[in-house]
């Protein structure tokens, strides 16, 4: 016989996706970051590539001819949009041997002077 506790879990925590496309897997983009103004398209969807490659193992090493490859666009753009990223405080990265080391920041300082501006 089962316990109260697994039936309530059984009952609460499940989530059944029947769209097929969710179930492949999706982005969540942050609202600081879809509703920057100061940003290309091309930059919030390199963010959404981003966090893709993260959330796949919670870490992981795309190379930029990957990832210009899944956003459909050159390798040239793709460094611009990372570069816009990191001006605007979202990114920031460090060269190693093999590849770039992408870090997604926390935006809260972010969040907290946006909320502070008249």
């Amino acid at each position: 016989m089962q316990s109260l506790s697994d039936l309530v879990k059984q009952r609460f925590e499940r989530i059944i996706v029947e769209n097929e496309m969710l179930r492949a897997g999706f982005a969540a983009l942050p609202y600081i970051v879809l509703r920057d103004t100061k940003l290309s398209t091309g930059a919030r969807l390199a963010y959404a590539i981003l966090l893709m490659y993260a959330w796949q193992e919670g870490s992981c090493f795309p190379g930029q001819v990957r990832m210009a490859n899944d956003m459909g666009t050159s390798e040239r753009h793709l460094r611009r949009f990372l570069q816009e990223l990191r001006d605007r405080g979202y990114i920031s990265w460090r060269r190693t041997n093999t590849t770039n080391e992408y870090r997604i920041l926390d935006v809260k300082t972010k969040l907290k002077r946006e909320k502070s501006r008249p």
